[in-house]
This record gives C-alpha cells, structure tokens and sequence, in this order.
C-alpha cells in the first residue's frame, strides 16, 4: 500500500490520507468513467463556482455575483435570538437576513424571476454552526418569508429561483429537515458511502472533505488511484441524485480544471476573479 507523507495539512504522495485510511469511495469492482461537466448555454461553466465563506469578502454576495457565481456559502449562528453570519460566532458581518436573504430576494423579483436574469437556480448554502435551542425555529420561520426558495411539502418540490442547502451540524440540519415537513430547505451531507440510498426530498446534497477522500494536493497530475476514487464519488453521487461539492479542496487551477473535468457540482474557492476568468478562458 502507498503510503502518504504529510507536511502540514499537505499531501504530497496519495494512497493512505495523513492521520488514518481514506474513506471508502468505489463499490465492489466499481470502475467509474468520468462525466465531464457541461457548460450552461448562457451561462458556461460558472454555473458550477462555490464561493467558500463568501462573507469573509469585501461586499458580501455582491462580489461573488459580480464574478457570475451560483453558489455560496455564509456560516451561521444564533446569537441571542439573531441569525447572523461569521466564521468563529463573534465578529458578526451581518444577519443571513441582510447579507442574502433581501439581496436574492430583490434581484430575484428585478431579474424575471432568477438570481442572474437566465432561468439558472442559484444556491445558498447555511453553514449551522452549532446546534441551540430555538435556532431552527428562527431559521424556519425566517425561510417561509421568502417566495424564490425551493419549498419542500412532505415528499413534493417546488423548485424556486434559489434553493437553500443546509451544511454543518449534523443533528442541527438532521432536525431541521425531520422536524418541518413544510419547508425551504434541504440538508446536505457531510459522509458519503458508495452504499448510501437515493436522493429524497431532505437529502440532496454532499459536502465532503477533500483530504478524507482524495489525498491528491494539486500539484502535478492526478494519481491513478485518486482518479479512479473520485470518479466513483462523483458517478455514485450523481446516480442518486445528489449535488457534490468537495471543502478544504486545494484551491487551485489544476484542482478546478479537474473538478469539470469529473462532473463535480460545485467548484469551491476563495479566489472569486482567479476563478471566474478560468470559466471566462474556457468558453
């Protein structure tokens, strides 16, 4: 078996990841051919830019919409009955109210009834960072005040202009979704399994931990063994019906390129023009 040898939170040869095994990835004598990413007819490839910790920029949602994203992500808290939005709890750069909720919200009613004007879904991913009496609650009652969002009855979707992902606490989203059958959102996970049953109307996402995974870092090409562990994620992901994004991936131009390269949903950086002028070079 090889072995991997960790400088930091760098890998820099693949097999067994830094601290333990990589999680599973393939079915039995799984061999998955990638599925390349398709680019939107309008919109191209950025369809598929994430903006991680998308407050932590200079204007918050407005930048990542000028880059063209569909997708961010806003850590939240519940502080003293508020929703707000920061890395660590304290620092606050906002309530989710202000920051995303009223910005979509307009843009959606000014644009014909998408985020950019082109029919695409946008998606905002909360990041719940802790798991308080009442902060379902408030979430819950805040969401239902916003006509763009995906609503969830039971086992019946209505799609809408933005859908809301759930990340973060387990037993905070894992809640969310059981408690409210009525609903506008869904929840992600954060563990896969080449076993796990098919997409319903709680669970449509994943977001998984690049270095559990894959112990590739970007530099030079992509290991056979990682190519072959990623093109299982993503087949499975996508044979049931489940939207992936891969955190704490090396946010780097080989890594985006590979990530269409395998169908991945969400291509995650913190480097919003750098990512947005590779969607633009590859048109």
């Amino acid at each position: 078996m090889t072995r991997a040898i960790c400088f930091g939170l760098a890998v820099v040869v693949v097999g067994s990841g830094c601290g333990g095994e990589l999680k599973e990835a393939c079915l039995p004598d799984q061999v998955a051919t990638p599925v390349a990413a398709v680019p939107h007819g309008s919109a191209g490839f950025h369809v598929f830019g994430h903006a991680h910790n998308d407050y932590e920029h200079a204007r918050p949602l407005a930048d990542a919409l000028d880059n063209k994203f569909y997708s961010v992500e806003a850590d939240l808290w519940f502080d003293d009955g508020k929703l707000t939005v920061s890395h660590l709890g304290f620092g606050s750069k906002g309530s989710l109210k202000d920051l995303y909720l009223d910005p979509l919200q307009a843009r959606v009613d000014a644009n014909g009834g998408s985020v950019h004007g082109d029919g695409v879904q946008f998606t905002l991913w909360a990041d719940l960072k802790e798991n308080k009496a009442g902060f379902n609650e408030a979430l819950h009652t805040l969401l239902n005040g916003y006509p763009m969002l995906t609503a969830i009855d039971g086992s019946e979707v209505s799609e809408g202009a933005v859908t809301l992902a759930l990340t973060g606490d387990r037993t905070a989203k894992g809640n969310f979704v059981t408690d409210f059958s009525q609903r506008r959102a869904f929840r992600d996970s954060n563990d896969y399994t080449p076993e796990d049953p098919p997409s319903d109307a709680a669970w449509r996402f994943y977001a998984l931990d690049w270095k559990k995974y894959l112990g590739w870092n970007g530099e030079g090409t992509l290991p056979a063994d990682d190519a072959a562990r990623l093109g299982c994620i993503t087949a499975n992901a996508r044979a049931d019906g489940r939207r992936l994004r891969f955190y704490s991936a090396p946010d780097k131009e080989a890594v985006w390129s590979t990530g269409l390269q395998y169908g991945v949903d969400f291509i995650h950086t913190d480097k919003l023009a750098d990512l947005n002028g590779f969607f633009d070079s590859r048109q």
